[in-house]
C-alpha cells in the first residue's frame, strides 16, 4: 500500500445469506455442517451480493461521500473499512487510526452515564484513558450535554445520543472518521457543526 492511500479497496466481494428457513439461521448453520453439499446449494439461492468486485482508494486528505440506493452497499462498505464484518473476496487495506460512528449507538451503553461512556467509547476507539482525560472536557462541550452528564444515556433523546457518539469519535483525532447517515438525526446547528469538526 503506498504511503499517501487512507484506504484501499481491491476485488471486493460481500454477500448476505437472508434465507431463514424453516426453522432459522441457526438451524441452517447446523444443517450445512451436517449436510454439506445440499444446504450450501440451497444457502447459496438465498444470498444477497451487497458488493461485487468493488475497487477504490482514498487519498490521504481526502473526504469521500458514498451515495446509492437503499441496500447498495454503502454501509457495508463501511463495515468492512472499520473491520466489523469481512470480506469474502478481494483485500482491503487501511492506513491510521479508524473512529467509526456508523450506527447510532454502537459503542454506546444503555445503562452507563454519558461520562462513563466517553471512557467507554473512547476506549473502543483505541484511545488510552489519559488520551480522553485530555480531550474530555471539548467532547463535552462539543456534544452539549455538561447539565446530563451523569445520567444514564437511557434517559437522552436520540438527538443528545447521536451527538455524544460523534463528540467522542471527531475527538480521538482519527486518520480515517467514517459516519454513517447518524447525523440526520442531530439539530441543524450540530449538523453545521459536525461538518465543520
Amino acid at each position: 500500500m503506498r504511503e499517501e492511500i487512507s484506504i484501499e479497496f481491491e476485488k471486493v466481494f460481500k454477500s448476505y445469506n437472508t434465507s431463514k428457513g424453516k426453522y432459522g439461521l441457526l438451524i441452517d448453520a447446523l444443517g450445512e455442517n451436517l449436510f454439506g453439499f445440499f444446504a450450501k446449494r440451497n444457502r447459496a439461492k438465498n444470498r444477497i451480493r451487497a458488493l461485487d468486485n468493488v475497487t477504490f482508494s482514498v487519498q490521504k486528505g481526502e473526504a469521500l461521500g458514498i451515495i446509492g440506493r437503499n441496500a447498495a452497499g454503502k454501509s457495508t462498505i463501511l463495515k468492512l473499512i472499520s473491520k466489523i464484518t469481512y470480506p469474502e473476496k478481494g483485500q482491503i487495506k487501511t492506513r491510521g487510526r479508524i473512529g467509526a460512528f456508523i450506527e447510532l449507538g454502537a459503542g454506546l451503553h444503555h445503562e452507563l452515564t454519558g461520562r462513563e461512556n466517553i471512557y467507554l467509547y473512547g476506549s473502543i476507539l483505541g484511545l488510552r484513558r489519559k488520551e480522553i482525560d485530555v480531550n474530555f472536557d471539548k467532547i463535552v462541550s462539543f456534544a452539549q450535554i455538561k447539565r446530563f452528564l451523569d445520567l444514564p444515556i437511557k434517559k437522552y433523546s436520540s438527538g443528545m445520543y447521536s451527538r455524544l457518539g460523534f463528540s467522542v469519535c471527531a475527538f480521538c483525532n482519527p486518520d480515517i472518521l467514517l459516519v454513517d447517515e447518524v447525523l440526520a438525526v442531530g439539530d441543524v446547528n450540530f449538523q453545521r457543526k459536525c461538518l465543520f469538526k
